[in-house]
């Protein structure tokens, strides 16, 4: 199963808050295709992996096509399951922030937040995180050329450590793929885990201003594919007054 969203973009997996096209743990996983290339957003918690591939296969986009995953942060719905895509495209990059790369190839489970997450019921007691080897270490601004897109990563820590929004300009249109950072109606995401600050969100969201973007994408719940950058202005508005912010 899988959900086309505009030509050459698909979403692959999504459990809670999203479709129910893959485990309930995993994050909105995106594949973004181009005539030569492919390359995903996120790899999911490794609950279903086996899945989410066959749902890539369901497209028609061969999974060989894949070169580039890019990560928004390590937390067990979005990384946990980057190390079993290795036995099926092991080519693919793996690329993040510098801070979430630490975590996605040797964090604990405190500072992957599982420990809390776990205590909460919010993952398996089993459920045991694959750490994986990242093959570069983004910047903020980078830009890279992938899937027939042109991707620039913007650094966004708040929700996470070093969480990246990816700004993806395919076909005359601008998409943002937000991760957990920012949400619908300008909603962002402050957890009660390590790398998880209001300060992250202060200092960094005004990042997100003027991109003019027109899809908003984000890893959970729902997304928009016009008028993007309304609700982003709104969280940067938000950010701007003494009250706290919407939250999720």
């Amino acid at each position: 199963m899988y959900i086309r969203l505009e030509k050459g973009i698909y979403m692959v997996a999504g459990g809670s808050g999203g479709p129910g096209i893959s485990d309930f743990k995993d994050c909105n996983v995106y594949l973004v295709e181009g005539e030569r290339d492919a390359f995903l957003i996120d790899g999911g918690s490794g609950m279903d992996t086996g899945r989410i591939i066959e749902n890539i296969r369901e497209t028609g986009c061969p999974i060989d096509k894949i070169t580039h995953m890019f990560v928004t942060h390590a937390h067990g719905d979005h990384g946990g399951g980057i190390e079993d895509y290795r036995a099926y495209v092991p080519g693919m990059k793996v690329l993040a922030s510098a801070g979430e790369a630490r975590l996605l190839e040797n964090g604990t489970e405190e500072e992957l937040g599982l420990t809390a997450a776990k205590r909460k019921g919010a993952y398996p007691q089993e459920y045991v995180y694959k750490h994986c080897q990242v093959d570069h270490r983004v910047e903020d601004g980078e830009m890279f050329q992938a899937g027939d897109a042109v991707v620039r990563a913007v650094t966004l820590p708040g929700h996470s450590v070093e969480s990246v929004c990816y700004v993806v300009d395919k076909g005359g249109k601008r998409y943002l793929f937000s991760g957990d950072s920012i949400y619908l109606n300008g909603v962002l995401s402050l957890i009660n885990c390590y790398g998880s600050t209001m300060e992250g969100y202060r200092q960094n969201i005004g990042k997100l201003a003027g991109l003019n973007v027109e899809a908003l994408i984000p890893s959970h719940f729902r997304l928009t594919l016009s008028g993007g950058q309304a609700h982003i202005d709104k969280a940067i508005e938000a950010l701007r007054c003494s009250s706290l912010p919407p939250m999720m």
